[in-house]
């Protein structure tokens, strides 16, 4: 899959902030990070969102025809 630079991706949380669902993250934790936004989700949240991007890039590459 082709890497674009605002791709959400899996990192190391640097410092501790609270996802969304209200669950605080702590240093060192693995998170889903969009650099877009500098939003960050714990795991739990992270996963679903995660392949749901996934799904979407792949849809993306199969109707403009470019390879997986």
């Amino acid at each position: 899959m082709r890497r674009y630079k605002g791709d959400p991706r899996w990192m190391t949380a640097r410092f501790e902030s609270a996802c969304q669902c209200g669950k605080r993250i702590k240093q060192g934790e693995q998170i889903y990070y969009f650099p877009l936004t500098k939003t960050a989700l714990c795991q739990a949240c992270g996963e679903p969102a995660h392949r749901r991007f996934v799904s979407a890039a792949q849809d993306e590459a199969t109707m403009t025809g470019q390879c997986w």
